[in-house]
């Protein structure tokens, strides 16, 4: 890898005439030292992974004794070289393209029927392709993991060398994102086996992505001796000494030298607006119960108080001090809000009085988060990360008091936002990557990291997550449909293999056949009905035709007091012959197993259809069939009819008891919580309702099939406790959250509405 530190990086200017053009010119520098870096490191990694990929393959073709891989083998020695050659110049014409890329302005993004058809593609992919994706994106995910507290610093110092407005890790170039798809775009033309794919994956996980960790450690090295910060705004003096100024000055390392703390900034500056009494006063109310019920750790933060009261202002400083730490060191969702703003502004063990309108938003706050991380809807891990927000949200009600007053809100939508798209994230999704939490996660750290005082930042971030969530819709919708349709086709295979053997049974009424015939109808030919009746509607006369099989052969097998009608079947056995080994070829039926069945026909045909009858034959009759109890004039009718009963008397025999009637009133988009095979707790969501089998289809939050599962099984997973109805979010996370406020200290009849 070559040593970045040698390099001598020109700083960026001073304000002057023509210091921009300079400015442009060092980071140009920067980007190619950068690309040198990234690329002498993949030139030494790539080998390893050839070598490490091949071995892969040839335990696998030895072990499992894959033919497909062994083949991929040979076709892997002759291009690996070839590949990696192409890879590694991909990776450098992508620092090219963006180092060349004009800055602008991203265009508002306008939905276009037109390009409809870039979604309808994905209705190509099978479950191969799914899988395929699955695998790479978990790769990903693994890596993205391991460097995740220097790839988002990454992506903003990275974004200011290329002048672009920001970067994301499928734009990053030394992403593992980026790295790992540009990798698998080069293997894909190659059309190597899926087995050899997963493997030449998870080879370049280990052997590429998992060993960037010093060419990320050196390019940040390099960014911050040229003096390349992140796009963070400027911080706020703290009211803090020494207690604190470690913590202080553990951020300061940890954000870049060039966000110096302004410790004479004008405290005054941050808008505040002043409560009306109509919102004040039911907050106030809310305040009073929230200290009156929660637990004395909840509302005392342990500190003496004394001395000047904290301007707001000044508070909201501190906020955004403690606001920033949390970004970087992650916030403790169990320790109180007072708690925490108390230690960040505590000297000491003693900290000033709060104005009393401030005094009584924290405790409101509070209270909010309370009932958001008691909200049984959300998923543990999304209510955890939603609960980051609290000193962001605190610091919007105290410069917005509109905050509980307006249901548009920007920062109650963004809130809003991120409850509904995390209502089906898992805790634990087979360890595979969700693209919507990752998303969210990161729209959580843009606001922990940037938002100050402006409050656009929820306005673009809302639109931009919603833009995001409606893109991972289409795929959602696409997958989803897909595992409808091969549920419905299960549901109608069966129904219709119940049909024909409806028809078959229907056309024995009343007549003794030989074991032999009856075995042939049931076992062979009811799947050539099956066939004829799933194509009813192409091929009308073929089911036709099945049916008459049935009629013919049933009738030649049936001794016929009346010679003329016996020689009228006998005239007509090489035509039944025939038809019958159309059936078979229609459904590939092997000759070689059918052969006994028309040697007894034959010989049962002798003895049936000749004048003379021999007596000595060992072809067994049944006397009895067992008859389904229909009418022969109308076979659908009955059998829906039969089908309807069979229906109602499953319902029957379900429990009278609460469990029975939840699952019998649960609707499409439901959502249920269960437990994988391992102990996570898992989310499906209810996608289709069968009326006729009580057949229910449950998909995942990325739409693929979890489980198909009838009504009774369902409630009696409720009743065991081994599942549990989340059900749809009909309200949006603050309205719930402030409803439930609201009922707890009674003030549904307050004038001023906080919902």
């Amino acid at each position: 890898m070559q040593k970045t530190s040698s390099k001598v990086i020109p700083m960026r200017p001073p304000n002057q005439k023509n210091a921009n053009r300079a400015y442009v010119a060092d980071h140009n520098t920067i980007a190619k030292v950068v690309c040198t870096a990234l690329c002498d490191y993949l030139q030494s990694a790539l080998p390893e992974h050839i070598k490490d990929a091949q071995e892969r393959l040839y335990q696998s073709s030895e072990t499992a004794g894959l033919e497909a891989v062994s083949i991929d083998l040979k076709v892997f020695n002759k291009s690996s070289n070839g590949l990696a050659s192409l890879f590694l110049n991909e990776v450098k014409q992508s620092f090219t393209k963006l180092n060349s890329r004009p800055v602008k302005t991203p265009p508002k993004v306008v939905h276009d029927a037109s390009k409809e058809d870039e979604f309808d593609g994905l209705s190509l992919l099978d479950k191969g392709e799914i899988e395929e994706q699955l695998t790479i994106d978990g790769c990903v995910y693994r890596s993205e993991q391991e460097y995740k507290d220097v790839l988002y610093a990454l992506n903003k110092r990275l974004a200011v060398i290329f002048a672009v407005p920001s970067l994301t890790m499928s734009t990053n170039p030394v992403s593992p994102w980026f790295l790992m798809n540009q990798y698998a775009d080069r293997v894909k033309t190659q059309l190597f086996s899926a087995k050899t794919k997963q493997l030449l994956f998870k080879s370049f996980e280990e052997k590429v992505l998992l060993g960037l960790a010093d060419v990320y450690d050196s390019i940040n090295k390099l960014c911050i001796q040229a003096g390349v910060m992140p796009k963070l705004p400027k911080r706020k003096a703290v009211n803090t000494d020494n207690v604190n100024g470690g913590v202080k000055s553990n951020l300061h390392e940890a954000l870049g030298a060039g966000s110096i703390v302004a410790e004479n900034s004008n405290v005054q500056n941050i808008p505040v607006s002043e409560i009306p009494a109509a919102i004040y006063a039911p907050l106030l109310e809310m305040a009073q119960a929230y200290r009156a019920t929660a637990a004395a750790s909840a509302i005392s933060d342990g500190l003496i108080v004394a001395g000047e009261q904290f301007h707001t202002g000044e508070l909201l400083n501190s906020l955004t001090e403690l606001q920033k730490i949390s970004a970087v060191e992650g916030a403790n969702v169990t320790e109180g809000l007072r708690t925490r703003i108390g230690m960040q502004v505590q000297v000491g063990g003693q900290r000033r009085p709060y104005a009393e309108h401030d005094d009584t938003l924290i405790d409101v706050v509070a209270m909010l988060f309370d009932a958001i991380l008691q909200d049984r809807q959300l998923p543990d891990v999304v209510r955890a990360m939603i609960a980051q927000l609290q000193i962001p949200i605190l610091k919007v009600a105290m410069m917005d008091k509109e905050f509980f007053a307006r249901k548009n809100h920007p920062a109650r939508q963004f809130l809003n936002s991120l409850s509904h798209a995390g209502l089906g994230i898992s805790d634990k999704n087979n360890k595979i990557r969700n693209v919507v939490f990752e998303k969210m996660e990161a729209l959580v750290a843009e606001v922990l990291l940037n938002f100050e005082s402006d409050m656009q930042i929820f306005s673009d971030l809302v639109e931009e997550f919603e833009l995001f969530m409606a893109q991972q819709q289409r795929q959602i919708d696409v997958i989803e449909e897909r595992a409808q349709k091969v549920t419905k086709s299960g549901e109608q295979l069966e129904l219709t293999k119940r049909q024909a053997a409806y028809e078959i049974a229907l056309r024995l009424k009343g007549t003794s056949i030989p074991v032999f015939v009856k075995g042939f109808l049931d076992d062979v030919w009811v799947d050539v009905l099956v066939l004829a009746l799933l194509r009813r509607e192409r091929e009308p006369a073929a089911l036709k035709l099945s049916l008459s099989v049935i009629e013919r052969l049933v009738a030649s097998v049936v001794q016929q007091k009346n010679t003329d009608k016996g020689q009228s079947i006998l005239q007509g056995l090489p035509r039944l012959l025939k038809d019958i080994k159309v059936g078979l070829e229609n459904i590939s039926y092997d000759f070689h197993e059918a052969a006994p069945f028309f040697k007894d026909l034959e010989a049962w045909h002798r003895s049936v259809l000749t004048v003379k009858l021999e007596e000595d034959h060992d072809i067994p009759v049944v006397e009895e069939i067992v008859l389904i109890d229909t009418g022969a004039n109308v076979c659908g009718v009955s059998l829906e009819d039969d089908l309807v009963q069979e229906l109602e008397e499953q319902i029957s025999t379900m429990p009278d008891d609460k469990y029975s009637t939840r699952v019998n009133e649960m609707a499409v988009g439901d959502w249920v919580e269960y437990e994988s095979y391992e102990g996570e707790p898992l989310r499906a969501k209810l996608s289709w309702k069968s009326a006729v089998t009580l057949k229910c289809l449950f998909v995942d939050e990325s739409g693929s099939k979890a489980m198909d599962i009838s009504l009774i099984d369902l409630a009696e997973e409720l009743r065991q406790k081994k599942m549990r109805v989340v059900g749809q979010e009909k309200a949006p996370l603050v309205e719930r959250a402030l409803s439930g406020m609201k009922k707890l200290i009674g003030a549904n009849n307050q004038e001023f509405d906080l919902v």
